[in-house]
This record gives C-alpha cells, sequence and structure tokens, in this order.
C-alpha cells in the first residue's frame, strides 16, 4: 500500500487559543479556512517581503487588515 506524503503545518497553539477555534470554527471547516490564510500570507509575502511578516510579528498589521494592502485597479481611469 503506497501513501503520497502530503505536507501538513503543525504548531503549537495555549489551550485558550484551542478551546476558542474549538467553539467559534465548526468542524472540517478549520482546513479549509486556514489554507485561505496561508495562500493569502504567501501571495502578500511575495509582493512585500519580509515587511509583511515583520508587520505581522510587530502586530502592526492585523488579519482584518490584509484586505486594504491591495486596491483593484480601476479599468475606467
Amino acid at each position: 500500500m503506497s501513501e503520497q506524503y502530503r505536507p501538513r503545518l503543525s504548531i503549537e497553539i495555549s489551550d485558550e487559543q484551542a478551546h476558542e477555534l474549538k467553539t467559534l470554527i465548526p468542524w472540517g471547516l478549520k482546513n479549509q479556512l486556514f489554507t485561505v490564510i496561508i495562500d493569502d500570507v504567501i501571495r502578500l509575502s511575495k509582493l512585500h517581503g519580509q515587511h509583511f511578516i515583520a508587520a505581522i510579528l510587530a502586530r502592526a498589521l492585523k488579519l482584518e487588515d490584509y484586505s486594504t494592502l491591495e486596491v483593484p485597479a480601476n479599468d475606467h481611469d
């Protein structure tokens, strides 16, 4: 029996974080949610480099702010 390797992200979180995630995010949605967040972090890191990561770690940039980093071009200008 051959199993395909699937990379995983494993991080330590606090008991409180685990409880909040379990309470707030329905079972089965965590993978989908964090996959989208990871894709956005990768995309924005490519665009803004280490400044993006530094801003997150310094709490100068929060998840709800990420969408303001790019404003779609207005094709009508």
